[in-house]
């Protein structure tokens, strides 16, 4: 029977599915796997400090996403002005309340639970301090990762805009920019702070015992 020590060794290729064997990294340096070039993991001691900049940016773009105009369509004559927050109000008015609710969690509550439980984990991590809670806010992660639809709705957004070019005029707000702001940041924050990395560095600065 394999032991969790010895699993702890071991890494699976996200493409190709091809077991390995960890191999001490210098600063920097970067594991592929051999099959099929992908990256594996890496050493990079600047990786918190990247990862602050990144959820503080996200944090902000997303905030100007919520509060400034995303578009401004016009059919007729008749204008409306979207937001991300007067869509909730709209939903309201037509007490589509579930749809509301459901929006809500996945729209608001859990990207920004994200981005503030990475903000805390980092800070927490920098200062080696809280290795119980950050334990249980990288554990949290792993279970609000998948729930971040912010990236479904901007689909969603798009495929809505190319049903109104035939019959409105459409003009792009600062909350639209900033939207496709946040989710570029997104993308660069998981590429840049995998859970593997995290929980390795995690053991790292507070040991291997149950804190």
């Amino acid at each position: 029977m394999i032991n969790e020590e010895a699993l702890d060794n071991l890494v699976i290729c996200k493409k190709c599915h091809t077991l390995h064997k960890k191999v001490a990294l210098q600063a920097k340096e970067k594991a592929f796997c051999q099959e099929c070039n992908v990256l594996l993991y890496q050493n990079d001691p600047q990786m918190l400090d990247k990862a602050l900049a990144l959820v503080i940016t996200a944090g902000i773009s997303l905030f100007i996403a919520f509060e400034f105009s995303i578009m401004r369509i016009d059919i007729q004559g008749l204008e409306q002005t979207l937001t991300l927050s007067s869509f909730f109000s709209i939903l309201a008015e037509h007490q589509q309340y579930v749809i509301e609710i459901l929006f809500l969690f996945l729209l608001v509550l859990f990207p920004v639970g994200i981005l503030l439980a990475t903000f805390v984990l980092i800070v927490f991590m920098k200062a080696q301090k809280g290795g119980y809670l950050t334990k249980r806010l990288l554990i949290l992660l792993a279970h609000l990762k998948p729930w971040n639809m912010v990236d479904i709705f901007f689909i969603s957004l798009l495929v809505a805009m190319v049903k109104l070019f035939d019959v409105a005029s459409i003009e792009l707000g600062i909350g639209f920019m900033a939207l496709i702001l946040t989710l570029i940041l997104d993308v660069i924050i998981s590429k840049n702070l995998a859970f593997g990395e995290l929980w390795t560095l995690h053991t790292q600065i507070y040991g291997v015992s149950d804190v």
